[in-house]
């Protein structure tokens, strides 16, 4: 009967203990890699940082558009009053100073356009001013009802003529680093995901190293009264449980150190201690073709089209150069309708027609080889911009190749390691099992248990380093090689 009774009460122990353990484990926030990625784009300050920088180009290439199209101003001036005394030449020749007191006031209504492929402005205005001399109390009326003219360059230089590429380019620039900023945004989380893994399994190590520790010293210490052990090994066993207590406490600093660095970049609170992270699978084998990422990069990556708005603008420097230090020339032209009177009526009733026309010259006959050295900087600078655009891609092209590699090799490794992990363990039980039975020396027992834990870290940095270089093998080609699709956001 006190066995029975024993036995129900053993279970109804194993039973709580069950409901308990459960109940925590159901309590625990679990925290996985896709969850932090989708929080990276979503909420971090990189992936917010990288949306403004695509925002102000968006920005700056409207602003570009909004200049080609028409602008229309007011200007007033209501009134211009001015009483004073002013020399006035009689007839004699002497100068008399006469009080003066005037009026003047304008409007003036007018609009300009932009000719984009000549660089000149077409403008339609129409003007009125009237006049007061409040001393004589006369009043007279001059306008413009209306003036349509144009302002040319004709060697000059036009910028609209470039603008329009290098807006276009700065645009698909700006969308493709916003790209990559956040694909590199996505590693630098994966590196700091996998800071907490590490740390979190160096705690677990810790913690199981120091029960099996406890564990095995009590049973030492009952052998050593029996004089089946040496104090020696008593010794060993006590440094190796010191050193699992110091362990679980530098462990958890680095967890809460960890899950602080994560949290801050992604601009989040820091979660409670019952928060856990699962470690992501190895993702499907994937056979690269690191020649077709290399070509991708040169499609996906930024830096191409930087390539081609830098090219454009030193066209654009070196088009300005010769402009500015060669024959320079300036048509004005206009056509309207125009009057002074005494009436208001009148200017708009009865308006005389209004012709102009100017050509202005500039002619240079010595700079004293200001156009020479402007333009041989510029010429050198164009050699530079591909010098720099080939060297920048020959880096682009060598980390693609390596990492590639490495990933490539990781697939297989990380195989391995997982047995080896796995191995490990099973050879730590049976060690610690034989040591129990006092068939093996502590020596033995220690060397099985570090196996272990070396295996178990070798393992979670190689799939570390796995997941670290898919995202920025993503980053350097703009390709997702596990999904075969470009990246667009």
């Amino acid at each position: 009967m006190r066995t029975m009774k024993h036995k129900i009460i053993y279970t109804l122990y194993i039973l709580f203990f069950v409901i308990v353990g459960l109940s925590a484990i159901t309590a625990q926030t679990i925290v996985d890699l896709d969850q932090v990625l989708a929080s990276v784009i979503k909420d971090s300050y990189a992936a917010t940082s990288a949306q403004y920088q695509k925002e102000i180009a968006e920005a700056n290439f409207d602003f570009y558009k909004s200049q080609l199209k028409p602008t229309v101003s007011l200007r007033a001036s209501i009134p211009n009053y001015s009483k004073t005394f002013s020399p006035v030449v009689q007839p004699d020749g002497t100068i008399s100073f006469t009080s003066i007191k005037q009026a003047n006031s304008s409007l003036s209504l007018f609009a300009t356009q932009i000719l984009p492929s000549t660089g000149g402005t077409l403008f339609l205005s129409s003007d009125i001013q009237r006049f007061d001399d409040l001393s004589l109390e006369a009043k007279q009326y001059n306008g413009n009802p209306i003036r349509l003219g144009i302002d040319q360059p004709l060697f000059g230089f036009n910028p609209w003529k470039y603008q329009k590429n290098i807006q276009t380019l700065l645009k698909e620039e700006s969308m493709l680093n916003y790209n990559i900023s956040i694909e590199e945004s996505l590693g630098l989380a994966t590196d700091f995901y996998f800071n907490i893994l590490i740390a979190q399994q160096n705690l677990e190590i810790a913690k199981t190293n120091e029960l099996v520790n406890e564990k095995l010293l009590a049973i030492t210490e009952e052998r050593l009264l029996l004089g089946k052990v040496s104090k020696d090994e008593k010794l060993q066993l006590e440094i190796e449980l010191n050193n699992a207590r110091l362990s679980v406490s530098q462990a958890l600093f680095e967890v809460e150190q960890s899950i602080a660095s994560l949290y801050t970049y992604l601009g989040k609170s820091t979660p409670g201690v019952d928060t856990d992270f699962s470690v992501p699978d190895l993702g499907e084998d994937k056979v690269l073709d690191i020649d077709a990422l290399v070509q991708e990069s040169k499609i996906n990556r930024p830096e191409v089209i930087a390539f081609q708005r830098e090219k454009s603008q030193n066209e654009m420097d070196l088009a300005e150069v010769k402009a500015d230090f060669g024959l320079q020339a300036n048509l004005q032209a206009s056509i309207g309708l125009a009057r002074g009177a005494e009436q208001f009526k009148e200017v708009y009733t009865d308006p005389f027609n209004e012709q102009q026309f100017n050509i202005s010259l500039q002619v240079p006959i010595l700079d004293w080889g200001k156009r020479k050295s402007a333009m041989k900087q510029i010429e050198i600078r164009e050699r530079d911009i591909e010098a720099n655009y080939q060297q920048q891609f020959i880096e682009l092209e060598n980390n693609i190749r390596q990492r590639g590699n490495r990933f490539s090799r990781l697939q297989s490794e990380i195989k391995l390691l997982k047995e080896i992990m796995d191995k490990a363990d099973e050879r730590f039980s049976i060690s610690n099992e034989r040591y129990v039975l006092g068939n093996i020396d502590i020596t033995n027992l220690t060397l099985a248990q570090r196996e272990k834990d070396q295996a178990k870290r070798n393992y979670i940095n190689a799939l570390k380093s796995y997941w670290v270089i898919y995202y920025e093998l993503r980053a350097l080609s703009g390709y997702d090689l596990l999904n075969n699709q470009e990246i667009i956001y």
